[in-house]
């Protein structure tokens, strides 16, 4: 196995994530590698020392691993956070329609503080897409001026956040429904699926945003 090949090759055990982001990454770095190779034996060295000059120039493999990494886990949480992007809205659309199934007026009037408590859910879950619009602007600033780690923590941060006001927002509707009434989740089909739908989905947002800490450490 050559130099650069060995290289590649401890570089890919270190980093974790999707195979084609993993493969994106490590032939960049192999082809750097080729190519600053190339110009050593250019220079009259032999491959083996070409070879393992380029691989001394590119870095140790721990250190590259690192920002790799960082970058594995941005393009990670930049996909999870535009799923969020499009899927609470869309949850919250498909819900007021699905109020519109039902017979509601067998369930009697709610209480005042239900609708305190349902009012603070939807602002809750208005909030928590404009919070990764707005963390995906803001990374995407940074990036100008930085990469690597720091945009990475910003984005990660911002996924734990948005993912947190949607978790809160789930929990505070079934929260006070259940106190109230749980009739009112299944008063019809829709409603039901919907429901549903949604705890899966935020399940789903709050395990891949449990992961961020990794990609700031």
């Amino acid at each position: 196995m050559s130099v650069i090949e060995a290289y590649i090759g401890d570089l890919d055990g270190r980093l974790r994530g999707p195979s084609a982001a993993k493969a994106d990454l490590l032939t960049e770095a192999r082809d750097g590698l080729v190519d600053a190779a190339d110009a050593y034996l250019a220079g009259g060295v032999d491959e083996t020392e070409a070879e393992r000059r380029a691989v001394a120039d590119f870095g140790p493999a721990e250190l590259i691993a690192r920002d790799y990494q960082a970058e594995l886990g941005l393009r990670r949480d930049i996909r999870v956070l535009w799923e969020l992007i499009a899927g609470v809205p869309l949850l919250i659309l498909g819900w007021d329609l699905a109020r519109g199934f039902g017979d509601w007026s067998r369930l009697g009037a709610p209480p005042s503080w239900y609708h305190s408590a349902i009012g603070t859910a939807d602002t809750l879950a208005a909030l928590s897409p404009a919070v990764a619009v707005a963390g995906l602007l803001a990374a995407r600033l940074l990036s100008r001026r930085t990469a690597g780690p720091p945009v990475a923590r910003a984005v990660s941060w911002t996924l734990a956040a948005a993912v947190g006001l949607n978790l809160v927002a789930v929990l505070t509707y079934g929260g006070a429904t259940g106190l109230l009434e749980p009739a009112r989740l299944f008063v019809s089909l829709p409603c039901a699926v919907l429901s549903g739908t949604w705890i899966l989905f935020s399940m789903r947002l709050t395990v891949a945003a449990r992961n961020f800490g990794r990609t700031t450490a």
